[in-house]
Formats: structure tokens, sequence, C-alpha cells
């Protein structure tokens, strides 16, 4: 067995853990990341110089964290310079690296960090539901020199969100339509139009070539499906009966489509499960869930897909049968009652849920459940809103509140990180198969014997 494990291992991608480099942290926009996050709220930096009256989400590419801080209230929009720039911060120490003011013309709205993948980083004053538009710049991650302006404005605002191509192509949506924009030369590749039922939270989820949005459909809203590689409509599901929803769509492998239809109205508030054939949507199963608006859940490494219940419990549900798989002890939702989900999920299944109670001086929870949603540790950050959970390549917790910008970390082994350095790589290959046949260092299930489990595990790991 063993000259052919190494050949698989030798054949097999030494490919590096992803960051986090848009809302929920990958193109499916179902929470996933492939590190495991900490093990205990040890802080290891904080910067309380950055406040801010709305916290939004930090990104990470690389040893680099890239976030917007808002200093200045609308109504009317008129904010002078410096009132919504972008920071880039060292992932290890907290320090400011470079910032950037990205430029105003009246009609345009507060500076969002759309997306950060490939040593780019993009941002723009889109937004504010989609009722104005702007142009995307694109900055050097290293430097946040411009490397271009892209050819056309954008209308997607800080709650869309953006999803890269494999190529890393963004793509953008708003309330009326989607555009890919070139990553290289800021050229849009295609513009495509579609309906969204309000002005905000329309953002996109992709898996493969497949674009998923919501869309309005005759009493209630419907899932579509568009081409990645040319914009063009193909199909749409079943009718998902209730008035508005304030949420979008993510994915999971298999063609699996989930979507969170709530808007506070009793029955029609569902979650759905769907499947797509390839020719057209399967409706697999829907439940009743708790009313959340701009909620992101995320899917789970062992196939299941997280909600809330209509009490506010956070569940784990089998994402081809909708059957009920764990539930938290108690809600999850803030003191008042009300909560908008952000959750991520790391390499063990474990959640890190963040209540996100809006702006202010009201506090948001982060709470962290193992696999069974059995609770582990929590901590309040006031005002956290959007401002996390994003969970770095190197297990770093990276969280904003409306006062503050904080790194979480403890040391772990993520997977096949045989030595625990953060990475993947040749050294943990080596010291498998030295180890392979005996007890050891990658025994990684605790089992007692390095075996088949073990391989799975570490080929999981190398993705």
């Amino acid at each position: 067995m063993l000259p052919r494990l190494a050949i698989v291992l030798a054949l097999t991608p030494l490919v590096a853990h992803a960051d986090f480099p848009n809302l929920s942290g990958n193109a499916q926009v179902n929470g996933r990341v492939n590190a495991v996050g900490p093990l205990s709220a040890a802080q290891i930096w904080s910067r309380t110089n950055m406040t801010c009256l709305i916290s939004w989400v930090p990104l990470i590419d690389g040893n680099r964290v890239f976030l917007v801080r808002q200093t200045y209230a609308w109504s009317p929009y008129d904010p002078p310079p410096g009132e919504a720039r972008v920071h880039c911060l060292d992932l290890q120490t907290g320090t400011t690296l470079w910032t950037f003011d990205c430029p105003f013309v009246a009609g345009q709205w507060t500076t969002v960090v759309y997306g950060a993948r490939d040593g780019r980083v993009y941002v723009g004053r889109g937004g504010n539901g989609g009722s104005s538009a702007a142009p995307v710049y694109c900055l050097n991650a290293q430097t946040g020199a411009v490397i271009w302006i892209s050819q056309d404005d954008v209308r997607t605002g800080a709650y869309e969100g953006i999803v890269f191509m494999d190529d890393g192509d963004p793509i953008f949506a708003s309330n009326t339509e989607m555009r890919r924009i070139d990553a290289v030369t800021g050229a849009t590749v295609w513009l495509t139009q579609r309906t969204c039922s309000v002005s905000g939270n329309c953002g996109p989820a992709r898996d493969g070539d497949a674009i998923y949005v919501d869309e309005v459909a005759p009493g209630g809203q419907r899932i579509s499906r568009f081409s990645a590689t040319t914009g063009q409509r193909l199909y749409s599901s079943a009718t998902m009966p209730g008035f508005l929803c304030q949420n979008q769509p993510f994915c999971a492998p298999g063609g699996l489509v989930f979507y969170l239809r709530t808007s506070n109205e009793g029955t029609p508030d569902k979650f759905y499960a769907f499947r797509d054939t390839g020719t057209g949507f399967e409706t697999l199963w829907s439940v009743a869930a708790r009313t959340e608006a701009g909620a992101r859940h995320a899917v789970t490494p062992d196939g299941g897909v997280t909600m809330l219940s209509p009490e506010g419990r956070l569940q784990i549900r089998d994402q081809l049968t909708g059957a009920l798989r764990a539930e938290s002890p108690t809600p999850v939702l803030a003191a008042h009652g009300f909560t908008c989900s952000m959750v991520t999920v790391d390499a063990r299944g474990r959640l890190f849920h963040n209540n996100s109670l809006g702006a202010g001086g009201s506090a948001a929870d982060l709470r962290v459940f193992d696999s069974a949603l059995q609770p582990e540790w929590s901590l309040s950050i006031t005002g956290m809103s959007q401002g996390g959970p994003s969970v770095a390549s190197d297990g770093s917790l990276v969280l904003a509140g409306t006062g503050v910008v904080r790194r979480y970390w403890t040391p772990t082994c993520a997977q096949a990180d045989l030595n625990c350095d953060g990475r993947v790589d040749g050294v943990d290959l080596t010291a498998l198969l030295a180890a392979w046949g005996q007890p050891g260092p990658t025994d990684l299930d605790g089992n007692g014997t390095v075996d088949g489990l073990d391989l799975s595990i570490v080929l999981a790991g190398w993705g």
C-alpha cells in the first residue's frame, strides 16, 4: 500500500488554504473555510483607534486584512475627505500598512471593499440599494496603488458582496443587473439584467459555470441560474410564496442551492433547499424558519446546512433531506430578540455565529459551537454588524465592531498541517510518509492507529 499511497500524494496538488476574499468567504458564499479557527477567545491584537458608524466585513488575502471604517453619517450623503477610508492591516500585528480614500462624486455612496484576491483589492462607491453607481478601483494589495479603474460603473453595494471566477474575474450584482469584470483590465466581460425583490442583499453565488440569484416571481421569489461564462439567463425554480426577501442564495457541491425566504410574514417564512439538475431546479425540502434579513448561513463539511428555528435556535439540517441533525441548547438571538446571522464554519465543522445586531451602541455576540452545536466559547463586541466572522488561512479570526478591530488566534494543526506551521506543504508530506503504519503525529482522528481514515483527512486537507 505504501508505494500506491506515495504515488497518490505525490500527484495530489499541494493547494494552500484559501483566505477570506469576499462576504461569506468563497464563491459559493456558503461560509466554509479550510482552516481551523481559534479554540478560545485568545486575543492577539486590538485596534481601538479605528472607530466607525457601521462595521463592514474584514476581507483577508495572504497576510493582509482589508476593511472600511466609515465615520460620516448620511442624510444627505455629502461626506468630507477620508470619511470612509479603506485600511490595509497586517494580519499578524494589526499595524496599518496603507490606506486609500476612494474618490467621491455627488450621488455616490459610502466606500465598499468588494473583494480581495490574487494580490488585488476591489473597492468602490456603488450601492445605497443599487440606486447609485460608481467605478470600481482595483488596488495593489501590497501598496494600495491603483492598478485600474473599471470601464463601467457598478451598482453593487456593501450588502451584496461579489463572487470570483476561477481566473479571478469578479462578478458584481445589484437589484437590477449583474456584471462580470475582467480582473486584468477592468473591462466589462458581460452585463445582464435581473430582478430582486428589494434594493439590497441581492448578491450572487457561484458553483462552476452556474451563477445563482434570487428574483421576483408572481406571488413570491424564485432562484434563477445564469451562465458565468456568458451572463445568459438559463432557468428558474418554482415560486417560493411570500411578499419579499432580503437574503441571497448560497450553494454546496452536487448542485445544491439554499435560500432563506423570510420577511416576517408567518407561514410563508421558510428555509428552502433545491437541486440544480442541469436543466431545471428540483425542490428538495423546506421548513419553517426564523425571520432574518441580510443573513449569511453556511454549510458544514459533513453535508449539513445551518439555519435558525422559528424560536431562534441555531440548527444544522441534512442538505439533502432537511432532517434535523443538531440544535443549539438556547436561542442565539440578540438581547431584544432580533438577529441577522453571519456564520462561518471551519475545517473541523465548528461554527462561528455572529448574531449581527446592527450598528451604534448595541452589542453583538460571537458564539462558537462544535460540530454538534455544543457551545465552546463566546464574546461580545459593540456594533459588530457585518464585521465578521472572517477566518484566515492560518486560523486567525478577525472581527470588527464600531469601535474596535481584533484578531483572535490559537495554535492548532489544521487537518494535514502536521508540523502546525499554518501551511500544508511538502514538509507535511514527508512527515506523513515517514510515520505511515505506526502511531504518531499522523494519527489525526485519535484512534491510536495511522490508517485510511487519517489518509482521508490528509487528502481532504490538500483540497
